[in-house]
């Protein structure tokens, strides 16, 4: 399994994206059509931060999921039901990417992308 990208939500927009540009060089980049304002940030060609407008956490800059990329759907989710974890299936819009969402302990929430 390989890190696909960090989500984190904020609530200036703007600022977030001015300070990964500037800090490390991440170009904004395409986004799917979710139905909240946020951006992406590419490093290399490829989204790795995802920022979300939002203040439902109350703290700038909260992580709101880490998301990896899968390697076998059906084997997780045999092993997530083994395991009686509860796991929340969406579909990425405008693509059929399947993603698969897992809440942890303490409010970390796992995603993992399985490509169509």
């Amino acid at each position: 399994m390989k890190l696909d990208h960090v989500l984190i939500c904020t609530n200036d927009l703007p600022a977030m994206l001015h300070f990964f540009e500037q800090a490390i060089n991440l170009k904004p980049g395409p986004r799917p059509a979710f139905p909240f304002d946020g951006a992406w940030l590419y490093s290399e060609g490829k989204p790795i931060i995802h920022l979300a407008a939002s203040s439902k956490h109350g703290i700038d800059g909260a992580v709101d999921h880490i998301a990896f990329s899968g390697d076998s759907y059906p084997e997780l989710t045999r092993r997530l039901e083994t395991a009686g974890l509860t796991y929340v299936e969406r579909t990425i819009p405008g693509s059929c990417d399947r993603q698969v969402f897992i809440k942890g302990p303490e409010g970390i929430t796992l995603e993992i992308q399985f490509p169509a």
